[in-house]
């Protein structure tokens, strides 16, 4: 994978892991159907939740969980890669890289906050990506800059 696909897909990853997260925090539950009474059905709310989280949820939750491990994971390595290129190529282009695929900001944003408009911003995180791809993600997460 280029590192241009990979940023593309830690941009999208990185939203992903906040909704997954919020899944996982309200234990799959940001929206269920009101549940119909039974009149004759003594209602114990707290065995219901035990029952739901037992029957719907623990499955749900696992994948989840499995999901979160493995974003995290690809964001790591993505943050890594930035991290090289501050070390080993320079530090607006790191800047950039974050901003615009970690944090997700803007061109507008990136703009306010650093000076750098659009054109020029696509124009460096494309050398950026280019000296990734010259020196290889692989040697780049050992700690290796130099071409």
């Amino acid at each position: 994978m280029r590192a241009k696909e990979r940023f593309e897909k830690t941009r999208k990853g990185v939203l992903r892991l906040n909704e997954v997260k919020n899944l996982i925090m309200y234990e799959c539950d940001d929206w269920r159907p009101h549940e119909e009474k039974v009149s004759k059905a003594i209602s114990d709310p707290t065995a219901q939740r035990a029952i739901y989280l037992v029957d719907e949820v623990s499955e749900k939750l696992e994948a989840l969980r499995s999901e979160e491990s493995e974003l995290e994971a690809f964001i790591g390595d993505s943050l890594a890669l930035i991290q090289a290129v501050n070390d080993g190529f320079g530090e607006i282009y790191a800047t950039l890289l974050e901003a615009r695929y970690i944090d997700r900001l803007t061109w507008s944003r990136i703009h306010d906050d650093f000076g750098i408009a659009k054109s020029t911003g696509y124009y460096l995180i494309g050398i950026a990506c280019d000296w990734i791809d010259s020196v290889g993600v692989s040697r780049l997460l050992k700690g290796e800059t130099e071409l």
